[in-house]
Formats: structure tokens, sequence, C-alpha cells
């Protein structure tokens, strides 16, 4: 094993650029983006201090510099920008973040020209003030964002760290806004209470930037560098207290805002000494997550039986909103509901084939495994052509749902098999690291019943009475599946489970399907109790989704 450890390390450190690359991107962006929360503040300081002939020429300069590279940097987060050695993320929900930022930012950066190009009223002004706010807010939240995905991956411990020691350079600037604006009799009071939250909240962070808050989540820090150059932040944070305490008394306000821009610089420098610190960071945890991977192989394996068992239920899922939205049964969330679950099953096939770090799926070299994905994959295409028929509205004639319908369960049928392939590739001799397996497979299995039920019970009540056997077939195995769940059953491979969380999520299911099981086995349901199945299948589903996910994350079952 010492070998082992040592040669695994060598690989790391013969690889460790490509591990860097990925997250030193990730720190770039957390960084560039954190900065243009201070830019947006910086530029409405800037403004009024133009507006106020203060230092006016050499403001314009600024704000010129200071709105190009706003605009160059929004442009960059969105679609890359070598020179700022930024990547565009694949993120949807980040690029519909950088969108919503966008949509602020272009008017406002018109108003910012015409101050800069002398064709200024008071209305370019009255904008800037009254939108520089909801400007930083849409970008605090794209930065959380990027914040949140570093988190998910488990890449970046220092992401939050990184994220509010960049807020530190947007806090000063907006200190300087507020004083500004106090200093003009605008909106005084408004303005006084707004630096005084700033400034606390600035010392607040700084503390927490170097031991660690559990109030912002900062991790702190002990490396020498970060650590110097934050006593030099604290150094002429400290120095300023005196300037700022006058300002705020309209005294030496010019002088308050260039301490404040002082330490905008010094806590800039410490930002990109965050950024830099990713290579050393990133080298121990992908050490420590190698050898993990290594030890753990049948974590690996319950990842994939959860995500080809869920692929199962969403062959079902699909069908039964492609039938509610052909019956007109809220018809437009049931089509959001179709896009997104025809979208996570062509995702998760496509990761079982090349990986996909967003599902934590790894793809497997089986022979019969790799098999068993090409099958899927010629199913599903016309498909997933006709699901898109469905979405687009160009169904009219029925021969989409039609063909959803009759091949759903051949779908259905090669994906299970895609299970049944992954639970088969596990190697071990233990019992219980077979039988945790088998549970998430079974498990996940409950969660493509409560669809089937429901897509049955639908056609039934359409009209098709051929549905009537299966539907008795499909309660008894989600009937029995649960007590053995429950209870345990030896034959089947299952234990009872002795994990209070478990043991109390699976009478939560239990309790939801009590009542529903008679409406399922009732022949003809009335309106309002087909309405309750339809309205309680998504929450048993949720229900039964969660005790899959702690099946395969519990190390005691």
């Amino acid at each position: 094993m010492k070998h082992l450890i040592t040669l695994l390390a060598f690989l790391l450190l013969f690889t460790s650029s490509l591990f860097a690359l990925t997250d030193k991107e990730l720190a770039i962006s957390i960084n560039l983006s954190g900065k243009q929360r201070m830019l947006s503040q910086k530029m409405t300081k800037e403004s009024f201090l133009i507006r106020s002939d203060i230092d006016k020429q050499e403001n314009i300069k600024k704000l010129i510099k200071s709105s190009q590279l706003f605009d160059k940097t929004l442009k960059g987060l969105m679609k890359g920008d070598s020179s700022l050695a930024l990547v565009a993320i694949k993120s949807e929900e980040i690029q519909t973040q950088l969108k919503k930022v966008e949509k602020l930012w272009l008017p406002f950066y018109k108003e910012v020209q015409a101050i800069t190009s002398g064709k200024v009223t008071d209305s370019s002004y009255d904008m800037l003030e009254q939108n520089n706010v909801p400007l930083l807010k849409e970008m605090n939240k794209a930065v959380g964002l990027y914040s949140s995905q570093a988190k998910s991956n488990n890449e970046l411990t220092l992401a939050n760290d990184i994220n509010l020691a960049g807020k530190q350079r947007m806090l000063t600037q907006k200190m300087g806004k507020a004083l500004l604006f106090a200093s003009n009799d605008f909106k005084k009071e408004a303005y006084i209470n707004d630096f005084k939250a700033s400034r606390k909240l600035f010392t607040q962070t700084l503390e927490g930037l170097f031991n660690g808050s559990k109030t912002l989540k900062l991790t702190g820090t002990d490396l020498p560098k970060i650590t110097t150059q934050l006593k030099v932040v604290q150094g002429l944070w400290q120095e300023s207290q005196p300037l700022l305490d006058n300002a705020l008394t309209n005294k030496d306000l010019k002088k308050a805002i260039a301490a404040l821009d002082t330490i905008l610089v010094e806590m800039n420098k410490g930002v990109t000494l965050y950024t830099e610190s990713v290579n050393r960071q990133k080298q121990r945890l992908q050490f420590a997550s190698i050898v993990n991977s290594f030890m753990q192989k049948s974590d690996v394996l319950k990842k994939r039986v959860n995500l080809s068992g869920k692929q199962r239920m969403l062959t079902q899922r699909m069908t039964k909103l492609a039938l509610l939205v052909s019956s007109n049964i809220n018809k437009k969330e049931n089509r959001d509901k179709l896009i997104k679950f025809s979208t996570l099953y062509d995702k998760t096939l496509n990761a079982f084939k090349s990986g996909d770090k967003d599902l934590g799926c790894t793809p497997s070299n089986d022979k019969d495994i790799k098999e068993q994905i090409a099958v899927i994959g010629k199913s599903w295409e016309p498909f997933y052509q006709h699901v898109k028929r469905v979405i687009d509205g160009k169904d009219s004639d029925g021969k989409s749902v039609a063909y959803m319908v009759e091949n759903n369960e051949q779908l259905l049928k090669e994906s299970n098999e895609l299970v049944k392939r992954y639970e088969a590739s596990n190697k071990s001799q233990n019992y219980l690291d077979k039988a945790k397996l088998h549970i998430v497979n079974v498990a996940g299995r409950q969660r493509m019943l409560t669809q089937k039920m429901t897509k049955e019970k639908l056609l039934i009540a359409k009209g098709n009475g051929d549905y009537s056997a299966k539907i008795e077939k499909t309660i008894k195995l989600f009937d029995d599946s649960l007590s053995a769940l429950i209870n345990g059953d030896p034959k089947q491979t299952i234990v009872k489970p002795t994990d209070k969380e478990i043991k109390n999520q699976l009478t939560k299911v239990s309790d939801i399907w009590k009542p529903l099981k008679p409406l399922y086995e009732k022949e003809k349901p009335t309106t309002g109790e087909l309405a309750m199945i339809i309205k309680q299948n998504p929450i048993l589903l949720a229900e039964m989704n969660k005790m899959v996910n702690m099946a395969e994350t519990a190390t005691e079952y």
C-alpha cells in the first residue's frame, strides 16, 4: 500500500498542471466577477466626483477606464477572454444570471459614456444613483453562483474566502460613494446608514479572513503571503478610521476617499494571492481525492446504479408528462417539466459515455456496459425527437404521444438492463457491499414505479383498458418492494435498515403511499381522486428519491 500511495503521488505531481488549470480558471472567474461588484460602486463614485467638480479631468479618465474594464470583463465572463485569462463557464444558471447583469449594464454604460463625453444631463446621474445597487446585487448573485459551483464540485475550499476578499474591494468603493452622497446632502441619512453598515461588514470580514467565521462561512488562512498582505490592509484600515469619522461630519472627504482607494489597491493584491494559492491547494486536494476514489470503488458503483436507476424513472415520467400536456392538464407547467427531465435523461446518458462532473458520474470501461449504453442511445434518439415535438406544440395529430406510449417501456427495459449491468460489475465478495448496491437499485426502481403507475392510470382514464392488468402488477411490485426495504428480505439480498434517518425516510414514504394506494387500485376514480394522484405523485417521487440518495451515501446502512 505504501508503494501504491507513492505511485499515486508521483502521478499527481506529473499531471498537477492539468488538475490546477480548471481550478485556476474558476478562481479567476470568482476574482474578476467579484471585482465587477467593486467597479459598479467605483464608477458611481467617480461619476459623482465629476458632478461635484472634484479632480474632474482625473476622474473622467478613471471612469472611462473603470467602465471599459467592467464591459470587457462582463463579455469575458460570458464568452471568454484570453487577455483576462477568462474561460466562459457552461453553467446555464450562471450564464442566465450574467445576462441579467448585462440587461442592467447596457443602459448604465450608456449614461456613463454620456458623463465621460460631456453630454450629460441630471437624468444620467439619477439613473446611476437608482441603478448602481441593483447592478451590484445582480453581479453579487453571479459571484455567489461561481462560488457555489466550486463548493458543489468540492474543488475550491477557499472559494468563499476569495469571494468575500473580493467583496472587500467593493465595500471600499461603496463607502466612498456613500460619504460623497451624504456630504452633498443627497439622501443623507440613508447613505450614512449605508456607510456604517459597510464599515461594520468590512471590519467583520477582515477579521474572518484572518481567523475564519462561521457567520460569514469563511475558512480563514495561515498562508504567510496572504496573512502578510491582510496585515497591510488591516494597518491601513485602522489608520483610516479618524478620516472616516471626520468625513461623516463633512471634513477630510477627499482624504477619506483617497484612503479607501489605497485600501482597495492593497486588498486587490490580497485577492490575487488567494487566486495564486489555488495550485498548491488543488494538489493536496487532488491527491486525497485520487486515494479516496481508489479506496472506495463501491461509492462510484452506487452513484452509477443510482443515476441509471433514475433513468428508468425518467422514461416513465416523460411519458406521463407528455400525456398530461396532451390532455391540457397544467399544460405550461408540465411542458416545462418535460423540457427539464428529457434534458436530464439526455445529459445523464451522455455522462455514462463521457463522464460529467456536475452529475458526479465517471464513465465505465466495462465492455458490456458500453454496449448497453449504445443500445439505449439508438432507442433514445427517435424517442427524444418525439418528446421535442410535444414540447414545441407540434403534436396536434397526437402521433408523438402515441409513439412515446408505444415505445416507453422498451426504453425502460433497456435502461433497466443498464442498471443490472452496473450492479453485475461489482466484484466484491462482501455480502453487505452487495446488499447496499442492490438496495440502491431496488429503491431507485421505486422512483420509476411511481411514474409508471401514474402513466398507466392516465392511459386507463383515456379509455385504454389494456393497462388495467399492468397497473395491478406495478402497484404490487411497489408495495412489496417498499415492504422489503422497510423490513428486509434476505431472498432479495435486502437487509433491514438500522440507520435512523433511512428508517424515518422509509416511514415517510410509507405514510404518503398508504392513502394513495387505494386511489391507484380504484377502477374508476373520480376527477378529484385522479387530481389527487397527479398532485401527490411528485411528492411520493421526491421522498423516494431522498431515500435512494441516503442509501447511496450512507456508510452504515
